[in-house]
Formats: structure tokens, sequence, C-alpha cells
């Protein structure tokens, strides 16, 4: 007799919020050109910023290199174009004045990121952050990039697509036993979210409320996302590493994560993909450390991968995240592991 464990598994992404533009709300309404040749800059990450630096809405351009964005009250702005591969770039200050909007032709220079050499096999660092000027802290940035115009093109409907979400049972070598599909055409993706701050409390495996007839207690198992993996708790307790791409991932770095100490909770260790010539994320992979006894090594994790489209829209084309099920195993008056669930999906685009 098996009695399965209910297991949840969250894909989480980016939840950095666009700024919606109100009618009548001061704003700006901008073209980003090139000042190698004044063509359109599509795909850049524009982001409204105060005074202080603070950032107050953001908006990615189109392939006319079009963007909007609105401010919260009359006063003096900047703002910021960040693009996969170049240097982050500041306006001069403009005001906006209540109620209107003002229109802005950005002329954008090239500042390309020179990474370090790898010849050293090389960089590792602990409490690394995208706002180093180090080969990590480089790499970390243009991660955050792609995470971020990713989640705008899944808000702003950038390119029309469908999800093929799935389900699947898998035996314990991982062969499929039972699957599960559904394409959602307008439902955006089904996705979760957690906050650094919980998960650096309760780890990524949080066990939730347990009902009496169950013989374990369900688990939900937590992926990373930029929020998590560019906030202070997770760049404080992780350490990095980076080194050139395998067979395959030929023309890639890796920077890979891994905790900087034990702690309670399950934790992850896993890896960011950056193609090495244009800079773009290509995919994060992670893995489950610190999980029960039962659970055997490395069948735990997940992966999310990136798409960069020729308008220079980042999208996410295919995501998985694998969790373990448990059974008593009665004979031997244990807990033994008695499959994985799997859920994930991918993306269709339309012709």
């Amino acid at each position: 007799m098996t009695i399965p464990v209910p297991t949840r598994v969250a894909l989480l992404l980016v939840p950095l919020l666009a700024a919606a533009a109100p009618a009548r709300a001061q704003r700006i309404d901008g073209l980003l050109v090139s000042a190698r040749d004044s063509s359109p800059v599509a795909g850049a990450l524009v982001q409204l910023l105060d005074s202080s630096g603070a950032r107050l809405g953001q908006a990615s351009s189109g392939t006319d290199g079009v963007f909007r964005l609105a401010a919260p009250a009359a006063g003096r702005y900047l703002v910021a174009v960040l693009r996969i591969g170049q240097r982050p770039w500041r306006s001069a200050p403009m005001d906006l004045q209540e109620g209107l909007a003002r229109r802005e032709t950005l002329v954008v220079p090239d500042d390309p990121v020179e990474l370090a050499a790898l010849s050293v096999e090389a960089a590792s660092a602990c409490r690394a952050s995208p706002d180093d000027r180090t080969l990590i802290g480089d790499l970390l940035a243009e991660a955050q990039k792609a995470l971020a115009l990713t989640r705008l093109a899944i808000e702003r409907r950038s390119v029309d697509y469908g999800v093929l979400v799935w389900h699947r049972t898998l035996s314990l070598r991982l062969a499929t036993i039972d699957s599960t599909g559904e394409l959602l055409v307008d439902a955006g993706w089904p996705i979760r979210s957690a906050p650094p701050e919980s998960l650096a409390v309760h780890g990524f495996v949080r066990e939730d409320a347990r009902a009496d007839a169950q013989a374990f207690t369900p688990s939900t198992y937590f992926g990373p996302d930029a929020a998590v993996l560019f906030s202070p708790w997770f760049l404080d307790s992780h350490c990095f590493h980076v080194s050139q791409g395998d067979e395959a991932d030929s023309g890639a770095v890796v920077v890979a994560f891994d905790p900087a100490r034990a702690r309670r909770g399950a934790d992850i260790a896993g890896r960011l993909v950056i193609d090495r010539a244009s800079l773009a994320l290509r995919r994060i992979e992670w893995r489950y450390l610190g999980l029960p006894w039962w659970v055997t090594s490395g069948g735990a994790g997940g992966a999310l991968v990136l798409a960069r489209l020729p308008s220079g829209v980042m999208i996410p084309w295919r995501w998985w995240l694998r969790a373990p099920v448990a059974e008593i195993d009665r004979a031997r008056r244990t807990v033994r592991l008695a499959r994985w669930e799997e859920t994930g999906g991918e993306t269709l685009l339309a012709p």
C-alpha cells in the first residue's frame, strides 16, 4: 500500500511591475535611437528615476524604439536605459508638468560590456552584487536585465503566443508514467511567487497544513526568480563562481551559485547560463539541497529556458520543476521515494 505525498510545485519569475500610464497622467512618450546610426533601439529596459536615483517605473522599448513612462507626480526625473550587453545609460534631468506628456528622443551611445578574461577559471565571490564592476557583478547585471525584460514581455503581451502547460508523473528513473497537458492562450503563465524574506526563513520547500488522514505533510517547492536571485539575502548567503561553458553550453559563460553556509530548510544550488557573444541569459537551472534523507540526490530541481527574438523581446521558452513523492514501505517500516512529480510548460509562438 502506498500513501502519496501531495506535492505542489511553483515556478517563479521576476515580480517587477511595469508602470501603466493613466490617460491624463504626467508621462514621457519617448523614442530611443542609437548614436551610431540613428536606428531605433529595440528591446531595451527603460526606467524612470527620481532625483535620488530611485526607480519609480519601467517599460521596454518596442521594435520601433518607442516607450512610455508614467510619473507619479509632476517634478524632475531621469530616464535610465539598460540594454543587454551594454552599460547602463542615463539621460539628463527633465521636468514633467502635471497631466501633460513630454515627448523625448533619447540618443543612446554604444558602451559594450567588456568581460574580464576567463583565463583563470577564475572568478569566485561571496556577497556578490549586480552593481559591482567585476566579472561576476557584470554577469549578474546582464541576467537581471534579461529577467526584467522577460517579465515585461509577459505583462505587455509583446508577442502573440500560447502556453502549453503539462504535469507528468515520472518513475524513479525519470521515465514518464502519466502525462496531462493544457493549452492556454490568453491566461498568461501559471506562475506563483514567494517573497525573498519568506524563503530566507522557511527555505525553498515549505510544509503545508496537514490533514489528519495524511501520512506525510504536503510540501510546496519554490524555484528562484529575479526578486530572489538578486535580493540582498540571496546575494549575501550564496557564493558565485564563473567558468566557461562545457560542450553542451558552447559559447556560453556559466555563473554557478551555492549556499555559503548550512542553514535550516531546503536551499538551492544552480547555474545561470549566459551567451558569451550577446550576454543574453539562456537559462537558469537549480537543484534542491537539504531535502529529507529518502530523496535521492540530483532528482529534485528545475530549469527556466529563455529565448531572445529577433525583435529583441525576451520570452520564456521552456520551464519545468521536479519534486519527489514518498511512500511508506510497510515491510521495512520506513519511508522511501515512490516517484517524481514534474510540472512545466513551453511557449508556442503564433504563426
